[in-house]
C-alpha cells in the first residue's frame, strides 16, 4: 500500500528544529515529490531528541493544506537565501508569562514534586522557566532565556507521570505558533549566568538533566546544550573567563573529553569522568545520564559525587 505522504529517502539530512542537530528527515508528498513545511519531519536521534511531528499533526495545527507554495529541489537555494535575511522572532513576552501557570496539569512538574517536594519543585521550575504548554495537554515548555532575559525559543516536550519522556511528542514553540526564524541558540539556562559568579558552569546534554542536577548539586550553576554538536566556541562566549565543566551522558565520555580539549584553548573547560566511572555496562549502553542518578539517588539508590571528577 502506499501513502500520500512519506519520509524521505536517502541520505539528505536537514536541521532539526528541536536539538538543532542535522539529524532531520522531512516529509514529502509521494506523488509530486514536493517538501511539506521545514518542520514535518522526524529527528534520526530517538532517544536523545524524539522530535517527530506528522503531516496529519501539521494539518490539525495549520488548518488547512500547506501545500500553497512548497520548495523542490530546484528552488531550495533561492528560498534559503530568503530565510538568511528574515528576521528572527522572539518569543513574545505575554505567551511566555502565561504558560508560567497550570502546573497542576503538567506532568513533568508533579514529575518534579514527587522528588523534591512542591517546594522545590516550584523553584527549579522558576529558575529555569518551565512553562505548561497549550498545544499539547500535560506537555511542558523549556524556555530558552539569553542572558539578556530574552525569550528566544521553547521546546515543547512530553512526560509521563514516572519523568519519561513520551517519544514523538516534541515540538517547537517557533513552529507551534508560527512565529516565523528563530533567534541563534544558546545554552538552555544561560540566564542564571549571573546567579552566583563564584559558582562553575556545569553542562549536561538535557534541559531535563539540567533541572534535576540543579535540584540535587548545590555547588554547580547547571546548563544544557541539547546535543554535543551544539556545543560550540561561538556558543560559549558569555561563560568566557569561568570554570566550565562537561557531565556527558554515559557511552558518551570520549566524543565529550575530545570536546573539551578542542575547546580547551579558549576556555577553562574539562570534562567530569564521574558519571562514566560510576556506570555498570548496563546502564552505560543505555545512555544513562545524570539525571537518571539523580533520581536514583533520591529514591533511596547511590549517590554519584558530581565534584569527584
Amino acid at each position: 500500500m502506499s501513502y500520500q505522504f512519506e519520509l524521505e529517502k536517502g541520505s539528505t539530512k536537514h536541521i532539526c528544529p528541536a536539538c538543532r542537530g542535522k539529524t532531520f528527515v522531512r516529509y514529502i508528498d509521494g506523488e509530486t515529490g514536493l517538501y511539506i513545511a521545514d518542520e514535518v519531519g522526524r529527528c534520526d536521534r530517538e532517544v536523545k531528541c524524539g522530535y517527530h511531528q506528522t503531516p496529519k499533526e501539521y494539518f490539525q495545527i495549520s488548518g488547512g493544506n500547506p501545500f500553497h507554495k512548497q520548495s523542490t529541489c530546484n528552488d531550495r537555494k533561492a528560498k534559503g537565501a530568503i530565510r538568511a535575511i528574515e528576521k528572527p522572532v522572539f518569543v513574545p513576552d505575554e505567551v511566555f508569562r502565561e504558560s508560567l501557570q497550570r502546573y497542576e496539569r503538567n506532568t513533568f512538574f508533579r514529575f518534579l514534586v514527587g522528588l523534591f517536594g512542591i517546594d522545590e519543585a516550584m523553584e527549579l521550575c522558576s529558575w529555569y522557566c518551565v512553562g505548561t504548554s497549550r498545544y499539547r495537554s500535560g506537555a511542558c515548555v523549556f524556555w530558552y532565556l539569553d542572558d539578556s532575559g530574552r525569550v528566544t525559543r521553547g521546546k515543547v516536550m512530553q512526560y509521563d507521570e514516572t519523568g519519561h519522556r513520551v517519544k514523538g511528542c516534541t515540538n517547537s514553540a517557533h513552529s507551534l505558533m508560527k512565529l516565523g526564524k528563530s533567534p541563534e541558540l544558546h545554552l538552555y539556562g544561560l540566564h542564571l549566568l549571573k546567579l552566583d559568579t563564584s559558582l562553575p558552569i556545569a553542562i549536561v546534554e538535557s534541559e531535563k538533566s539540567a533541572i534535576l542536577a540543579a535540584g540535587y548539586f548545590k555547588g554547580f550553576i547547571w546548563m544544557a546544550t541539547g546535543s554535543l554538536s551544539t556545543l560550540t566556541a561561538e556558543r560559549l562566549k558569555p561563560l568566557q573567563g569561568r570554570e566550565i565543566i562537561l557531565f556527558p551522558d554515559g557511552g558518551a565520555f570520549e566524543k565529550w573529553r575530545e570536546k573539551a580539549e578542542s575547546l580547551s584553548r579558549r576556555y577553562n573547560i574539562r570534562c567530569s569522568d564521574a558519571l562514566e566511572r560510576s556506570l555498570t555496562d548496563e546502564q552505560r549502553e543505555a545512555g544513562y545520564d545524570i539525571g537518571d542518578f539523580v533520581v536514583g539517588a533520591v529514591q533511596g539508590d547511590r549517590r554519584v559525587r558530581a565534584g569527584s571528577g
